[in-house]
């Protein structure tokens, strides 16, 4: 059980979080880049001083993320999994509804690398849609920003930042990932059967593993790295560092696709680099 709430220390090697080994290599591949391109200079020696600086990493603010990690890993162990259930329950019974009350699912001859491309595209859109809703309301309802301030409270971003979360938000979340999850694997279940092992390890996996790899980790950083025109489609780590500047609002609230930001008008693009403060937003 002990090991269980330790889990966050093995976050590290497990390909589906943000923090899997490759996906913190690729992030300082590309803050190298960044820093390189923006020096017009490659200097090894300061760049190591800057990734290792206790001045970042000790910071009153970092530990506070760290121990959300902690807090909210916890909960979910303890409380949710045991009393909500996990995205597999959800993906069961979402199946067993649909052969209940549609019976037996029409015979579709498709090969396995559609069905996975099919599934990976269909359970992107539905993710990134319902995270960007859950993250909209929490922005504009008066009770759920005073919840999600926790998130925005932090004054230096680092990747520890993702888990500043109350866990009250966090419960949402969940609930948010388990119906999405469940909705989404239930339906392919139904449809396509003994397939969804395929289309989950070649589908869902690996899409979000190159969607973390692809600098991910540098949303909440310092790293001003911007995807520039291709900004209109994706949500740059730049434009979710300016969603957390006092300066800019509540824009840029997606968290891969910008067109939700784009079809509400929350939509920033990330032009020359700025000089950003963190914090809580100025209402």
């Amino acid at each position: 059980m002990i090991g269980d709430f330790l889990s966050p220390l093995w976050f590290i090697a497990d390909p589906a979080k943000r923090l899997y080994w490759v996906c913190i290599l690729t992030s300082l591949l590309l803050a190298s880049l960044v820093v390189t391109i923006e020096t017009k200079r490659f200097d090894l020696n300061r760049q190591m001083r800057s990734l290792f600086s206790p001045e970042y990493w000790f910071q009153r603010t970092c530990a506070v993320d760290v121990g959300y990690m902690f807090l909210n890993n916890a909960l979910r162990i303890a409380v949710l999994l045991p009393i909500i259930g996990s995205h597999l329950w959800f993906t069961l019974e979402t199946g067993r509804f649909l052969q209940s009350e549609l019976g037996d699912a029409p015979e579709i001859q498709l090969n396995w690398f559609i069905i996975a491309s099919l599934y990976a595209l269909t359970f992107l859109v539905a993710e990134d849609v319902s995270r960007f809703g859950l993250h909209y309301t929490m922005h504009r309802i008066p009770f759920l920003w005073k919840l999600h301030q926790v998130h925005h409270s932090a004054t230096t971003l680092t990747p520890f930042t993702l888990f500043r979360v109350h866990p009250i938000e966090a419960v949402f979340y969940f609930i948010r990932g388990s119906l999405v999850f469940g909705l989404v694997s239930g339906f392919f279940i139904w449809l396509f059967g003994r397939e969804l092992s395929t289309f989950h390890i070649m589908g869902v996996d690996l899409l979000g593993f190159l969607l973390n790899a692809a600098g991910a980790n540098l949303r909440h950083s310092h790293i001003w790295l911007s995807f520039g025109y291709a900004e209109k489609w994706f949500i740059s780590p730049a434009q979710h560092q300016l969603h957390h500047s006092i300066e800019h609002g509540h824009g840029n609230l997606g968290t891969y696709l910008a067109c939700w930001d784009r079809i509400l008008g929350t939509h920033i693009e990330a032009k020359k680099k700025e000089r950003l403060k963190f914090g809580l937003l100025a209402d």
